[in-house]
């Protein structure tokens, strides 16, 4: 009882604090905040099981307030997800690379929202490549 009393006192001491994913820890990406990848989920897809579901997340620490002019992706980034379905090859079997522009309908403002009309627009350019590049 004494030894295990000291091992649990031990253990006690020695434990650190665990802390969820840190995001901008990497030095150069603290420069471009809306090139920063936070989380990937990936998993089967609820409605039909023999498909997976990716969600991919950018743009850590934006704080709730800060709309209706939230960050946005950005236009000079290529975001791109890799996928390797078979760990018996090297390299990607699948990559994404999404890249966006913005287009603000009424270039005179650069109000999002203008007379209850969406002045904002962004859209997205999706690739697909499937022979490792």
């Amino acid at each position: 009882m004494k030894h295990t009393t000291l091992l649990i006192a031990l253990c006690l001491l020695l434990v650190r604090s665990a802390w969820a994913s840190s995001h901008r820890e990497a030095p150069l990406i603290s420069n471009d905040p809306l090139g920063d990848n936070t989380d990937l989920y990936a998993f089967r897809s609820p409605d039909n099981p023999n498909t997976v579901t990716i969600i991919a997340c950018y743009v850590p620490m934006q704080l709730p307030h800060g709309g209706p002019n939230y960050y946005g992706f950005g236009e000079n980034i290529r975001y791109e997800i890799h996928i390797d379905n078979d760990i018996s090859t090297p390299g990607d079997d699948i990559i994404y690379r999404f890249t966006f522009t913005k287009v603000f309908e009424d270039p005179s403002t650069f109000f999002y929202i203008r007379l209850g009309m969406q002045n904002h627009k962004t859209t997205y350019h999706l690739e697909k490549s499937t022979d490792g590049g």
